[in-house]
């Protein structure tokens, strides 16, 4: 009896279930083009809630607020560049508003603070600095810079009196910019070494030269400067390397440098007036100096140097002279002409730092005590 009774009452709730469920329509199954036609439905946003519904005590953001947000309250630190840089001698700028020199390149003149208080003008730095006649041939621009200068100088055999023989100079010059036009040079100083077959070997000082120099015209757009000024030479240096001769020489000069294309030319031209015209001859120089670049480091050079001489001393009975370093002072040297040509590269370490030298030669039949001479420098500029 109990079976049956559960037997009944499974069969009687299967039967009602199937007929709630069959109350509403068939459905059918959906393939995925269908669900894509019909859409998807989105559901309704929540509604905002009211400024009543805002908690008690917050307030909204003001605009003040809203600028905080946006703007950091500090900048980002910037990192420096070649054109901002923390070095006093790199943010040092001249009147055209070009930059002084490349960070990168100025750590070694930061070493010398004194010379950084007179910065150089660095509107025409790709000028190359004349290497042949060191002394004479005089760089238009306003530079504040210290060179290192080394010569050998041949001396021919059929030299008379000293004969077959050479002479070194280590010498050291400076010249420091008070302004973009107003500048201090040394152009002579130093000690010389002196080997020749007629006096045996011989060592002793150079006399010391010191001028000024003022940039006369100063065409930045152009390239193109023109300078004069005056060298005083003293009588210091050791008559054993034919020093110390005379009453000192006064020197006044012109020299003018120009772009070309790429290159650079700069001349210089000046006459020599000893204070005793007895002991040294008197002269007119000129040199001509030009330089191109090969690549962004290295340039080529060649200059040209000669010396006429207008009036004879009466020192040495001889028909030569010493050229540019040397004034011997010989009683049969007026109307000589002496000209040598050089050749040679200049290389760029940084924007401070140069490295140059050149082989010179003479190309007239007089050779005076110069059979051949190398020239070498090294220069540090502010």
């Amino acid at each position: 009896m109990r079976f049956a009774l559960i037997v009944l009452t499974t069969v009687s709730c299967n039967l009602i279930g199937s007929a709630i469920y069959a109350e509403g329509p068939p459905v059918q199954p959906q393939t995925i083009e269908d669900v894509f036609s019909n859409g998807v439905l989105e559901p309704e946003p929540a509604p905002a809630p009211g400024v009543s519904d805002l908690p008690a005590g917050s307030n909204l953001p003001t605009d003040a607020d809203n600028q905080l947000i946006q703007t950091p309250a500090e900048q980002p630190t910037a990192y420096f560049t070649e054109q901002n840089c923390p070095s006093a001698t790199c943010n040092s700028q001249s009147a055209c508003n070009c930059e002084a020199c490349s960070c990168n390149a100025c750590t070694l003149c930061d070493r010398i603070p004194l010379l950084n208080k007179f910065p150089s003008d660095r509107c025409f730095d790709d000028f190359v600095m004349p290497v042949s006649n060191p002394v004479w041939s005089i760089d238009p621009r306003s530079l504040t810079y210290v060179r290192g200068v080394f010569i050998n100088q041949m001396i021919s055999a059929q030299t008379p009196v000293l004969g077959a023989g050479d002479l070194q100079v280590y010498a050291l010059q400076l010249g420091i910019a008070l302004n973009e036009r107003l500048s201090i040079i040394a152009v002579k100083d130093g000690y010389n070494t002196l080997q020749t077959r007629g006096v045996g070997n011989s060592q002793g000082w150079s006399d010391i030269g010191l001028g000024l120099k003022y940039v006369l015209i100063r065409d930045v757009e152009n390239q193109f400067l023109l300078s004069g000024g005056l060298i005083y030479e003293a009588t210091n240096g050791s008559s054993r390397v034919f020093q110390g001769n005379g009453d000192s020489v006064w020197t006044p000069y012109l020299s003018v440098g120009k772009q070309i294309g790429n290159g650079h030319l700069i001349a210089s031209t000046g006459y020599h007036v000893p204070g005793d015209t007895a002991e040294e001859s008197q002269s007119i120089y000129y040199s001509v100096h030009y330089d191109h670049p090969i690549t962004s480091k290295l340039s080529a050079v060649a200059e040209l140097n000669g010396i006429v001489y207008t009036k004879s001393g009466q020192a040495l009975p001889l028909s030569i002279e010493g050229g540019d370093w040397i004034n011997l002072g010989s009683s049969s040297v007026a109307g000589n002409n002496f000209i040598s040509t050089a050749i040679g590269a200049n290389y760029r370490l940084n924007s401070c730092l140069s490295l140059a030298g050149v082989w010179e030669f003479p190309i007239t039949g007089r050779k005076d005590l110069m059979d051949s001479r190398t020239t070498a420098t090294l220069t540090l500029q502010f």
